[in-house]
């Protein structure tokens, strides 16, 4: 896309301390208001900003003239900002290699009122990625867009299907199911022994891969930081502790005790609780049948009810996985197209072949 002559003095910087925190008062309005006040807002950005994941991999980005002095009105001179996200990425190859690839999450891209409709926004994410390219030696970027399916894809980005699943909270469906599978709880004493495993498991199945390919993975620190965003709005939920479940497991056993087999930890749910909209997200899913799908989703389904969540939403199912042909889909999931929050990849590499992005799942989304 050709850059406006008139954007040609424009520069992306990273953010100081204090120009992150301009920012954020920036999109208070937007995305903070009318639920938390403007120095709850600012308060929960540094929290999340200082967590172990934010702290290692958070950058805050700003479009700026090259002939400003920020010192003098950093306000009117942000003329656009977004913030960053290294996250740990595997890539596949047509050879069938797998190698470990640099990429970011782009999010949180705001450009104040009085500077919209002046093409800042793209000029900000155009001279980003040459710098996330370039200078960091990333192999892709990739965003989440809430303004529709048209914009992003005008700029040269890729948009991938999206669908997802969701299921009502009801009473009908808390009733206890007859099994014999041992199911344990995920939380803060296991949680990284089950994404460590989950990666492992991932890596086997790109090695059945003959294409190019990326795949964000799961890391803890990531899960956390998505953990502590959701507990920062649990104090607007009446009488609500904070989550201590983040899923759920089936164990194998075998003559009465836990079989430690590499099946071990490969039928789970990971969820995140949205106090905001009331609902419970589906992070991360891995099953191997619609008996096992029928587990999982019961156990989301007793978690939403200690919240009085109405609704479960999973992101890009594996339909064969809940068969909902038949009578197994006792919780009745309704599947559609995302409208929003649609997933865009720019591919940084020189060649135009497509590269297939693989888990589009929750957990990706920052």
């Amino acid at each position: 896309m050709p850059s406006d002559p008139d954007h040609q003095d424009l520069i992306v910087v990273e953010a100081t301390p204090e120009q992150a925190r301009i920012t954020h008062r920036n999109s208070y309005m937007s995305w903070g208001y009318p639920l938390l006040t403007l120095d709850e807002y600012v308060e929960r950005e540094q929290i999340l900003a200082n967590n172990e994941f934010g702290s290692e991999n958070l950058k805050v980005w700003i479009l700026v003239s090259k002939e400003c002095n920020l010192s003098n009105d950093p306000e009117s001179t942000i003329l656009s900002q977004c913030e960053t996200y290294k996250r740990q990425t595997l890539m596949t190859l047509s050879s069938g290699q797998i190698q470990e690839a640099i990429g970011y999450c782009i999010t949180a891209l705001f450009t104040p009122s009085k500077h919209r409709k002046k093409g800042y926004a793209a000029k900000m994410l155009e001279l980003l990625n040459n710098k996330l390219r370039f200078e960091y030696k990333a192999k892709f970027s990739y965003l989440y867009s809430e303004i529709g399916p048209n914009y992003y894809s005008r700029l040269g980005w890729k948009i991938y299907s999206h669908k997802e699943i969701k299921f009502k909270v009801e009473d009908k469906y808390l009733k206890p199911l007859n099994h014999s599978e041992l199911i344990v709880a995920i939380n803060q004493s296991n949680l990284e022994s089950v994404i460590n495993k989950d990666c492992e498991f991932i890596k086997k199945d790109l090695m059945n891969l003959n294409k190019k390919a990326i795949i964000i993975l799961p890391t803890k620190p990531a899960f956390d930081w998505l953990f502590q965003k959701a507990k920062l709005y649990s104090k607007f939920h009446a009488d609500t502790n904070d989550p201590r479940q983040f899923g759920a497991m089936i164990l194998n056993e075998k003559n009465g005790s836990i079989n430690e087999n590499e099946e071990l930890l490969e039928k789970f749910i990971m969820w995140n609780h949205d106090f905001k909209d009331n609902r419970l997200f589906i992070i991360r899913f891995r099953s191997d049948s619609p008996y096992t799908t029928r587990l999982l989703i019961h156990q989301a389904m007793q978690e939403a009810s200690k919240f009085q969540f109405k609704q479960i939403i999973l992101w890009n199912p594996d339909l064969s996985l809940f068969n909902i042909s038949n009578d197994l889909n006792v919780f009745d999931g309704e599947v559609a197209e995302r409208i929003e929050s649609l997933p865009y990849l720019s591919w940084y590499e020189d060649d135009d072949d497509y590269v297939d992005w693989m888990l589009i799942e929750r957990y990706s989304w920052l």
